[in-house]
């Protein structure tokens, strides 16, 4: 097993133990509290001697998929101009999608030997990449990046445990520790400045010396010496990619202060329930996994795959992860998740990313507070990542707005200020996902610091140095096995009539980009045909059926034991059960 830095770009210091097949928890990432089962990646598409089912392999691959990356985002627009037009979906449903990928999959984002985008030689064959590529989160829905995964275990040490009981109140331990926002300007609600994630600076002594030596073991050492410079700032929470932006960071929020609600709803109400940590923790984590599927699933995906996918019981994940047991042999551990949702279909969030929110009263409508609207670098900047700009916290008047976000309150755009929804899912990208603020900054080759700093060319040449397969050899594939039942897109370039430059470049292109397209690509323009406000079947099948069959697969989870929130002891002030995102965060007392 290995330590990793878990953020989205870079280098890190790897220490590698012997492998073995046996499930144990492996020592976070330094700045991570989450000490996770090691997991497996695999291929949906098995692995195949087949060249057309692939991109071709050689610098001018690259090159083309550079250039492709380029013409996803129009950087000529500006940082503060919205590409495309705007989908139906809440945004809040763009940074749920990016925590809930922060509670499955770490690996697939970062520079190695096997995923590296700046190695010019060809890929890595698949077999290799399935055998050694390893999932550095647990595969199931179970809020570890809240509670820290698995405490005790090979690979566990006394400084682990320490910061994942560190994340615990000090005095009321049967609750979550949160930390309060600097008090630097008025709050957007009537609510209590507790709206921060716990920060080192606000710790005891041994949690922050736990955290340093975890890094200093694991880094180089002058990563080390930034990492212990901004200690203070940093998130004492299970992943720190989810303080990476402020909209992640303050819905990593609400499920800290959902747990502490839900202790003080047991103590105040005779549910049947003891009122400790334990309980917390499993109410929290079944209101969650419902409506990972309700809430977000549903609106995300095509409903009608969503529910053929409920009704089979996943059988096709299944069959998958069976199939990657038979190809691994001896280095299986029987918990694989799908390299082509990991790698490509489940990053179409990065296309529903704005260029500037409607986020509170200071920053957005109706106009008379600080700015008409919160830009995008304002998002990384107010984070532990960005450093507050000099502040030790989050500052109160950049405490989200929930209502603006999880479409109760809506706006459209009509007076020139972002609406309050996602942009669509398509094949344009955010200006600012060009040039990303806080990513590798320290990096002295430009030519490899523009790169990392651009998504959509990093997305890409992931996808290629992995070995996926093209969307048209993926599409075929599960419609042979009867997952999907449309046919493939044989021509991706005839969905762009309306965009002629991009046409021409990928029906030119040498590398016949427009019969086999990049697979994250082939499910974005797949989206854009179907309007813009969900997935096409290829895309929502892979993302439903990882979901669902991460979900089957565990035998606590509210899927397989039939859980609703009808069943809770739970309740809204008005008797209602918490049934939808909007009441999550009314209960978890972060809106109003």
């Amino acid at each position: 097993m290995s330590q990793i830095f878990q953020s989205h770009g870079g280098k890190s210091k790897q220490a590698t133990a012997p492998f073995s097949p046996a499930l144990a928890a492996a020592q976070p990432a330094p700045g991570d509290i989450s000490a996770d089962e090691q997991g497996d990646f695999g291929y949906l598409v098995p692995p195949l001697d087949a060249p057309d089912n692939y991109l071709p392999v050689g610098t001018g691959t690259v090159d083309e998929l550079d250039e492709l990356g380029n013409l996803m985002i129009d950087q000529s627009l500006g940082n503060n101009v919205d590409a495309t037009a705007d989908s139906n979906l809440p945004p809040v449903l763009t940074y749920w999608g990016q925590f809930l990928d922060h509670e499955l999959t770490a690996r697939t984002d970062r520079e190695s030997s096997l995923t590296s985008i700046t190695n010019p030689h060809p890929p890595n064959a698949p077999s290799t990449i399935e055998a050694q590529l390893k999932n550095a989160r647990t595969p199931r829905f179970d809020l570890d990046s809240v509670y820290g995964g698995v405490p005790l275990g090979t690979g566990v040490s006394t400084d682990v445990s320490t910061l994942m009981f560190g994340m615990r109140h000090p005095v009321h331990q049967e609750k979550m520790r949160v930390g309060t926002a600097h008090g630097a300007g008025p709050l957007p609600d009537g609510l209590d400045p507790h709206r921060d994630l716990p920060r080192y600076g606000q710790v005891q002594a041994e949690v922050r010396e736990a955290a340093l030596r975890l890094a200093e073991a694991s880094m180089p050492s002058e990563d080390f010496q930034k990492f212990s410079d901004n200690l203070d700032g940093r998130a004492l929470i299970g992943d720190m990619r989810n303080d990476e932006n402020l909209i992640v960071a303050q819905f990593h929020l609400s499920f800290l202060r959902f747990h502490n609600r839900v202790v003080d709803f047991l103590n105040a109400n005779n549910a049947g329930w003891i009122a400790d940590y334990h309980s917390a923790k499993t109410l929290t984590r079944l209101h969650y996994q419902w409506l990972i599927i309700e809430g977000y699933l549903k609106q995300v995906c095509d409903p009608d795959v969503v529910d053929r996918i409920l009704d089979n019981r996943a059988s096709h994940f299944f069959k998958f992860r069976a199939e990657c047991d038979d190809r691994q042999q001896q280095r299986r551990l029987g918990n694989a998740l799908p390299l082509e949702f990991s790698v490509a279909a489940y990053r179409f969030g990065h296309t529903m990313v704005r260029n500037v929110y409607d986020y509170n009263s200071n920053f957005g409508r109706p106009g008379n507070g600080i700015l008409p609207n919160a830009p995008f670098d304002q998002i990384f900047a107010f984070t532990g990542g960005g450093g507050f700009r000099g502040l030790p916290r989050v500052p109160e008047n950049w405490v989200i707005d929930w209502s603006r976000f999880v479409g109760t309150n809506p706006h459209d755009s009509s007076d020139g200020e972002p609406a309050r929804v996602a942009r669509r899912i398509d094949t344009e990208l955010a200006p600012p996902l060009g040039s990303m603020v806080n990513e590798a900054n320290d990096e002295t080759d430009l030519a490899v610091k523009g790169l990392f700093k651009h998504l959509a060319r990093r997305n890409l040449r992931r996808g290629y140095n992995l070995k996926l397969p093209t969307g048209q050899a993926a599409h075929s594939y599960l419609k042979q096995h009867g997952a999907v039942n449309s046919d493939p897109i044989t021509d991706v370039g005839s969905l762009f009539d309306a965009k002629p430059g991009l046409q021409s470049f990928l029906r030119n292109s040498n590398s016949r980009l427009h019969e086999r397209t990049p697979l994250w690509f082939y499910c974005l323009a797949e989206a854009e045909n179907a309007g813009g406000n969900r997935l096409g079947e290829l895309g929502s099948w892979i993302v439903a059926s990882t979901f669902i069959g991460v979900l089957l697969s565990d035998p606590e989870s509210a899927l397989t034991n039939g859980f609703t929130p009808d069943q809770s002891p739970l309740r809204m002030p008005d008797g209602t059960p918490i049934d939808t995102i909007a009441k999550w965060m009314q209960f978890a007392l972060v809106m109003e």
